[in-house]
């Protein structure tokens, strides 16, 4: 039986989200300062934006979501860095997902490249958006 990561972020959403909002609490500073129902509603909306990317095989859906993301907590002070961080929060929580649902080699190393390819282009994704901001100024 073949999984597609769309499926696999929306059979695990919910512990998904519990992993990562406990970890960017514990381990961002600005995480753990904002509302805790803010933060869990954002890390729904990531995940919610990445399995629909997925799903749709549009990678404009994530970038959107992500321009609009970086406009907003640039504004509200969150530095690149941190975004990031939930970038790789998510990554190393879906990571274990396929590792622990996938038991055939060659279908979880394919979910593992496109995991990263997808992490990697949201990374650039908010990184480039930082860095147009930062120059408008």
């Amino acid at each position: 039986m073949t999984v597609s990561l769309d499926q696999l972020i929306a059979k695990h959403h919910e512990s998904l989200v519990d992993g990562i909002v406990k970890d960017a609490i514990r381990q961002i500073p600005a995480y753990g300062q904002a509302p805790l129902q803010k933060t869990v509603d954002r890390v729904e909306r990531f995940l919610d934006a990445l399995a629909e990317s997925i799903a749709c095989n549009d990678p404009d859906v994530l970038e959107e979501y992500l321009v609009g993301v970086a406009q907003e907590r640039k504004q509200e002070g969150y530095a690149i860095i941190e975004l990031h961080a939930i970038v790789q929060l998510a990554e190393e929580h879906l990571q274990v997902a396929i590792q622990e649902d996938v038991s055939d080699t060659v279908e979880r190393n394919g979910l593992l490249a496109l995991l990263q390819a997808v992490m990697g282009a949201a990374r650039m994704v908010l990184s480039v958006r930082y860095v147009l901001s930062a120059r408008a100024l």
